[in-house]
């Protein structure tokens, strides 16, 4: 006889979308998986000082530890992440994509 919760976990496996898992790869340290989110180019310019986030006017300068770079499995885009997700929140991490080869 098969093990109930067994059962039931491997149909939901089957049943979840494939983009439940899109956004595993932020680290606990940035966000619960849900302070954070993809963002448009338009809504983050490079400044002297650091990328500027057009939405808050905050400034995240180039050596500060909350900029890092967007892994490769999250494609070539900016994700930020916020304090409770809030578009307004203030900025716990900015993923910048790789410019350039």
């Amino acid at each position: 006889m098969p093990h109930p919760l067994r059962s039931a976990a491997f149909l939901t496996c089957l049943v979840l979308p494939e983009g439940a898992f899109a956004h595993d790869w932020y680290p606990f340290t940035c966000c619960s998986d849900r302070d954070c989110h993809p963002i448009a180019e338009t809504e983050v310019t490079a400044g002297p000082k650091g990328w500027v986030i057009r939405r808050t006017g905050e400034i995240i300068g180039y050596d500060d530890e909350r900029l890092q770079q967007t892994p490769k499995q999250a494609g070539n885009s900016f994700h930020l992440c916020t304090t409770d997700g809030k578009p307004d929140g203030k900025t716990i991490c900015l993923f910048v994509p790789q410019f350039g080869s």
